[in-house]
């Protein structure tokens, strides 16, 4: 090329092709362009319009799709409206196709009376055909022109968008000083329990979420308890992915059933605080504060306790105060803690600091009947028994999760717990006439600490392929003093008394660890294949010297302890167990969507069966008295489980089914020939030839679509042992002797099935009404025999129990009346001779009731509820108990102070009661519960919000 300058050569030379020629000083770059396919390669940009204000869908607006340089590509792009219940609007979704080859794009968004909202959209990776954009928010031009409308609603209380179940809690009408546990209860198809555990149409609720994160180490009573309730705008009910799995770009564990608590816009920033103070009769008191500190990426809570009232119940506002699940004991609790969480941009790093401290006087007093089904015999025992139980505990918590660029995650924990406590009973044994008495009395003191760190971590191995480890290692201590006096009587031949003093010392060292690797690789047309390696390792050594002093002493106070050492009844152990299992899986995945115009889809596993071969050795050495022995075992168990999903290509029928079969070893400690009868009338031994455990689990759900403002869910389960491992027991009529020895039975099983129900009617939907029934067989089997008898008897009973729950509620406005009603009927049939059939019967049916005043904001509330009891052993337990409970209550100072008056069993007829049944007896116990009282709390609410710059 003559008379060309070298740039203008290479730049005819490269003209047509894919490159770029480019010169700085003597310097000439020649740069490859992107491939002509990524320039014709199409793209789809995808996302939803929102008012930004009401969060509600827009899909009349118009959506432009611009380059940098303001050049036109997409005048309008197609939208898609997606309805959830009653054709309720509940998303708008526009789609677009862009060419490949911009580096960058533009969306614009314009509605009449609303600015125009800008959105940029680089492309950064050529390789994905789909790049989703976050919502577009518009919001209304300050001032626009509207015609005079009169506007009257009803606010829908509850929704589906997508797979999410979404609570407007600013629907329901809660009296002023509510707190989160308060409106769960009142959320439709939410059940909670008195361990706080949550409800939602039959289905529990894993984690309770506040804004999407973890609060407190998923301590679900702190949040509910301490979280006012007008702070909340949504609750949504979804199955959230874990870290792993967003990390990794894809499901790689099961997802966690949440409620995710979401705050009004100005709660989202700042600081929230509770200061409660209460006084009440018979000596019960309740302090407590809680503060709230947070931000987008830091969160600071503090919150301390004090009271004596075991009871987080409120009246009038759920029908679960059934004598079952009373508080069984008087408890005083002092506690403090403190939690500091930071989280990075996208939540890509988050770290969380707790400590906490808790200081604890439990306070138990029980009566309890048992009878014993014996061939041609039913002794019957009775017990009555104080204790009280101290403890100190601090506890330091650290977490630390990294989700870019590959997921890590530790965990380390360190507790220190002091005990101490005293107790004392009274126990008779019965036959045709007194048998035997024993009185007891006992001190005890006690520490333990632990320490564990949790390290785990994945990430993708190339593509379709996944490598994940973890890896724990923890260690515990525990020593224990205690010392017991025991006065026998025997009866049986003339009246012979027995004195005995045990002062045990007790000692534990566990030190256990655990690594895991695994590896999945994805192997075309949805299938997935995983496999993984669990090796475990455990070393615990135990002591337990047992001394007879001639008083009540702890070992620490005792001297010349060989003198008093009863060796047949002490013994030191040293195991160790090493386990490695292998594990194997295949899956398949599928995915469904909730309308065929939407082009979001939700992945779940379509079906899962795998496998594990678990090889475990353990050793023992024992010495016990003139027993010194080393005994060791190996076991090489196949375990399996499938599971079985189908959705409806709409996502709205989902059913479930899931089989396994899972066998176990038997402790090596049982089968250690020993005796120990350092109890008085209670003997154990061990048993050489138990063999472990087997069993097959069987369960099915069906949760179908929600529609007409109604929604159910039918469960099954059906759980059979083909070897089980229960303690046998031989009674001695003429010493009344008890001794237990682990031995096998073989055939039990137990069925369960379910249904839950719930519909809201009415035209404005005032009415709501729901059922949870519940059957279940228990097909128990135990051994049993008389002392003399050269073989057991196997004992075998059938309980059938039905149950039902179910309530109509009308609720307008600040009117909340609810009639409860709820039956459980137990009938037992034993295959002994001698066996009286049994049919237990506890029901219920009462009233709730909640009105605020309008203007003056006073709320009353009360619950009268009637709880019978037929069928019982005992006649003081076959009894009819009126419950009846109120309250009124009045905010002051805007809302800020709000003072409560509550009276709890004004009639005093509650206590608490329990009844078990199986195949060597029935139990029924007696607990004393908290007094009546009457109490006034005072809590003070005060919220802070950065000022806005």
């Amino acid at each position: 090329m003559k008379n060309q300058t070298v740039l203008n050569a290479i730049r005819k030379i490269c003209k047509g092709q894919p490159v770029k020629v480019t010169s700085q000083g003597k310097t000439i770059t020649v740069q490859a362009r992107r491939k002509l396919r990524d320039l014709q390669r199409e793209i789809r940009l995808t996302g939803k319009v929102e008012d930004g204000f009401l969060q509600i869908p827009l899909p009349e607006a118009r959506v432009s799709v611009l380059t940098k340089d303001s050049t036109v590509v997409v005048d309008s792009a197609s939208m898609t409206r997606v309805y959830g219940a009653n054709m309720r609007l509940i998303g708008a979704y526009y789609v677009a196709l862009v060419n490949g080859g911009e580096k960058e794009y533009l969306v614009r968004a314009q509605m009449k009376g609303y600015d125009d909202v800008w959105q940029r959209v680089p492309i950064t990776n050529l390789t994905k055909e789909e790049v989703t954009i976050p919502a577009l928010k518009m919001h209304r031009m300050r001032k626009v022109d509207l015609d005079e409308v009169l506007v009257t609603a009803t606010r829908i209380k509850f929704f589906y968008r997508g797979d999410t179940l979404i609570y407007d809690a600013t629907a329901f009408r809660m009296p002023e000083g509510s707190m989160l546990d308060d409106l769960i209860r009142q959320l439709p198809g939410v059940t909670m329990n008195n361990d706080g555990e949550i409800f939602v149409n039959g289905r529990k609720i894993d984690e309770l979420l506040l804004g999407s994160r973890s609060f407190f180490g998923g301590n679900k009573k702190v949040l509910m308890q301490n979280l006012p309730y007008y702070t909340v705008k949504h609750l949504k009910v979804y199955e959230k992915q874990t870290d792993m799995s967003e990390a990794l770009g894809y499901d790689v564990e099961p997802r966690k059933y949440v409620m995710d608590v979401n705050l009004k816009e100005e709660y989202s920033k700042g600081y929230i605080a509770n200061v409660e103070a209460a006084a009440g009769t018979e000596n019960r008191w309740l302090g407590r504060a809680f503060a709230l500190r947070f931000t987008d990426r830091t969160r600071l809570t503090l919150l301390g306790n004090a009271n004596n009232v075991n009871e987080t119940r409120h009246i009038g506002e759920s029908g679960h105060w059934t004598p079952n699940n009373m508080p069984r004991s008087i408890m005083t609790t002092h506690s403090a803690a403190a939690e500091i969480a930071y989280y990075a941009k996208g939540d890509k790093l988050k770290e969380t600091l707790r400590a906490e401290f808790t200081s604890q006087t439990d306070e138990q007093t029980l009566r309890q009947r048992r009878e014993q089904f014996l061939p041609s015999s039913t002794p019957t025992s009775l017990t009555e028994s104080f204790s009280r139980q101290g403890n100190r505990r601090l506890s330091l918590h650290n977490t630390l999760s990294l989700k870019d660029p590959t997921w890590i995650y530790t965990d380390a924990v360190f507790e220190y717990v002091q005990r101490d406590g005293s107790s004392h009973s009274d126990f008779e044994q019965w036959d045709d006439s007194l048998t035997a008495t024993l009185r007891s009395a006992g001190i005890n003191e006690g520490i333990t600490w632990r320490g564990q760190m949790n390290v785990q971590g994945a990430f993708n191995l190339g593509e379709n392929q996944r490598v994940t480890f973890i890896t724990i290692v923890e260690h515990n201590e525990e020593a224990l003093q205690q010392s017991t006096a025991y006065k026998q009587t025997l009866f049986s031949q003339g009246q012979v008394t027995r004195n005995l003093y045990n002062a045990d010392d007790i000692s534990n060292r566990k030190t256990w660890g655990s690594a895991n690797i695994s590896y999945r690789r994805e192997l075309g047309n949805r299938f997935n294949f995983h496999i993984s390696d669990n090796l475990s390792y455990t070393s615990e050594r135990n002591h337990d010297y047992l001394y007879h002093p001639d008083t009540l002493l702890l070992v620490s106070q005792l001297d010349a302890l060989a003198a008093i050492t009863d060796p047949h009844n002490s013994y030191n152990s040293y195991g160790q167990i090493t386990q490695n299992s292998i594990g194997a899986s295949l899956y398949r995945t599928d995915t469904y969507r909730y309308s065929d115009d939407n082009p979001f889809t939700i992945q779940y596993d379509r079906f899962k069966i795998g496998i594990s071969a678990p090889v475990r050795q353990e050793r023992l050495s024992y010495q016990r008295g003139a027993l010194d022995t080393l005994a060791s075992q190996t076991t090489l168990f196949l375990n399996a489980s499938a599971s079985f999903r189908i959705m409806t290509r709409d996502g709205k029928h989902d059913i479930r089914f899931n089989v396994s079969h899972d066998r176990q070893a038997a402790s090596l400690m049982d089968r250690i020939t020993f005796r120990d009868d350092s109890q008085p009338l209670v003997v154990k031994l061990g048993n050489p030839n138990l063999n472990g455990q087997v069993t097959s689990r069987l369960s099915g759900n069906f949760y179908p679509g929600y529609a007409n403002q109604q929604r159910y869910h039918l469960s099954i389960s059906f759980d059979y042992h083909h070897r089980d491992v229960a303690q046998a027991v031989t009674y001695a009529p003429v010493t009344g002797v008890y001794t237990y020895q682990p031995m096998n039975v073989c055939g039990a099983y137990t069925a369960n099935t379910a249904l839950y129900f719930i519909r809201t009617f009415g035209e404005k939907r005032f009415w709501t009404m729901s059922t949870s029934a519940d059957a279940s067989l228990h097909h128990d089997k135990d051994h049993a025999m008389l002392a003399g008898e050269t073989e057991s008897h196997v004992n075998t009973v059938n309980t059938l129990t039905l149950h039902d729950e179910s309530f109509i509620q009308y609720e307008r406005s600040t009117l909340n009346l609810r009639a409860t009603g709820d039956f459980s009927w137990r009938h037992s049939e034993g295959r002994m001779f001698d066996f009286a059939v049994l049919n237990v019967l506890d029901y219920r049916y009462g009233l709730t009731a909640r009105y605020t005043l309008p203007k003056i904001n006073t709320t009353l509330a009360a619950d009268a509820t009637m709880y019978s009891r037929r069928g019982y052993g005992s006649t003081e337990l076959n009894s009819d108990d009126f419950l009846l409970n109120a309250s009124i209550s009045q905010p002051f100072l805007k809302d800020r102070l709000f003072a409560r008056l509550e009276s709890f069993d004004l009639l005093h007829q509650l206590n608490t009661t329990q009844y078990m049944v199986n195949a060597q007896g029935r139990i029924e116990t007696w607990y004393r519960s908290l007094p009546h009282y009457v109490m006034l709390h005072l809590i003070w609410h005060f919220n802070k919000n950065p000022k806005k710059k």
